[in-house]
């Protein structure tokens, strides 16, 4: 597989000589009597991979494993601007890597080059970094500074695409939402990156885009004539749901409005959540707005001949998969944990290098376990854990490394399978099975 190949080079680039000059570009490293930047790289990367909240006494241990006798006082006093603006670096390097597994057989997935979501997670970061990274100065781990990291995940391929950003910029204008895709590709991004300007890119490209429709959007029949959408839609459903070609915003961009109805509860809850925090901030949600809630709106440039209804709706339900990935990587990566005891140089030094480190996390699991639909990320990275020794021990020799490497994934592909679910089948099931979507007419 080249996916091995490419997992190979990555780590073994954590031993590359070009690593080294820019531990000296930076001053991280002055003289080489114990650390060399690709030594001291590899030392803090495999460390988080194995301890994600790690203590200086796991930095030394790993650094012994690498052949490097130093003190965890030695350590401790790496931890500096210059090793951050080195992490900085070493993050562009690894980025370079491409990481793509072959795609896993589905054929929903398959109809189209590439099938990418997009979203961000936030970092909040020691206030000393305010000026490079501001935050929104809120209380959802976006204070003073935050960092905000864009992702671009491929679906079919598994190939991700990540910038970071300060905490405060705007989701709809990040340059995340600007990098060229390949014609015949799907992009699906939440209601933050609505975007009349980027649907047109896309859809220029060659390319389809898929978005829940913003409130507050014009929306227009074919002739250009605006439509009262909750009459509209009311007067038009076919057993809870309505499938027409309309015209949205003052550009009269067309494309294709798919709305479901949902429940009499669920619409009740999303009026109670926006009552509330209209309520927050003083003011009174419109009734239009409040009537809408008995509807999921989509829009979308895929004609009906290339996705029905169902499939339509699971694709954008698969956009959750990256939320689950912010997840593995907080929770399981513990890349938001902060040690506030600690300076503000490791604390953001340790941002850095779990994001390398969840980055090659990435391509060992697309090297694992991709290939079957059926995969939980969650228990190949809990596996990947308990063979980091084994990779540390091996690194430095591409041929021993790469036989490690093919032996974890005959053992984590046969053991980080989701169970299916005759009730609330899960994103793989759906993906493979449309139909299965459940859905009772409002």
């Amino acid at each position: 597989m080249v996916i091995v190949s490419q997992v190979t080079d990555l780590l073994q680039g954590l031993l590359e000589e070009s690593m080294d000059a820019l531990a000296r570009e930076t001053g991280c490293v002055r003289r080489e009597r114990k650390f060399s930047g690709a030594t001291l790289l590899s030392t803090l990367v495999l460390t988080v991979l194995q301890h994600p909240k790690p203590r200086l006494r796991n930095y030394q241990n790993t650094a012994a494993q690498l052949g490097v006798d130093v003190t965890e006082n030695a350590i401790a006093q790496r931890f500096t601007p210059s090793l951050v603006q080195f992490l900085e670096l070493a993050l562009k390097r690894v980025l370079e890597h491409t990481l793509t597994a072959d795609a896993p057989g589905i054929e929903l997935l398959d109809r189209f080059t590439e099938v990418v979501i997009g979203d961000s997670t936030t970092v909040a970061l020691p206030d000393e970094y305010a000026e490079q990274f501001p935050g929104c100065g809120g209380s959802h781990g976006s204070g003073k500074a935050a960092m905000k990291i864009q992702v671009l995940w491929d679906l079919s391929h598994g190939r991700l695409q990540i910038i970071l950003e300060p905490g405060r910029a705007s989701d709809a204008k990040s340059p995340i939402t600007e990098l060229p895709l390949p014609a015949g590709s799907l992009a699906i991004f939440d209601l933050g990156y609505f975007s009349l300007d980027r649907f047109e890119r896309v859809e220029t490209a060659g390319g389809f885009w898929l978005s829940r429709l913003q409130h507050g959007t014009t929306v227009c029949d074919t002739s250009g004539n605006p439509l009262l959408l909750p009459k509209f839609l009311a007067k038009n459903a076919q057993r809870g749901i309505v499938d027409v070609s309309v015209a949205i915003g003052a550009k009269r961009l067309p494309c294709r409005l798919l709305a479901v109805r949902v429940s009499a509860e669920i619409a009740a809850r999303r009026r109670q959540k926006i009552r509330e925090k209209a309520r927050d901030h003083g003011r009174e949600p419109s009734r239009e707005y409040l009537d809408l809630q008995e509807w999921t709106i989509y829009v979308t440039n895929c004609p009906p001949t290339l996705l029905k209804w169902k499939e339509v709706v699971v694709l954008y339900r698969a956009r959750w998969q990256v939320e689950r990935l912010f997840k593995l990587w907080k929770s399981y990566n513990c890349l938001a944990a902060r040690d506030e005891n600690a300076t503000a140089a490791r604390q953001v030094a340790e941002v850095y290098v779990k994001i390398i480190a969840v980055i090659i996390q990435h391509g060992i699991l697309l090297m694992t376990v991709w290939l079957d639909g059926r995969r939980s990320l969650w228990r190949a990275a809990a596996r990947l854990r308990d063979w980091m020794a084994q990779i540390i021990g091996v690194i430095d020799d591409a041929a021993k490394l790469q036989r490690v490497l093919v032996r974890q994934s005959q053992i984590m592909a046969k053991s980080s399978r989701l169970n299916s679910r005759k009730k609330h089948p899960n994103c793989f099931q759906l993906l493979n099975n449309p139909e299965l979507l459940e859905y009772i007419v409002a």
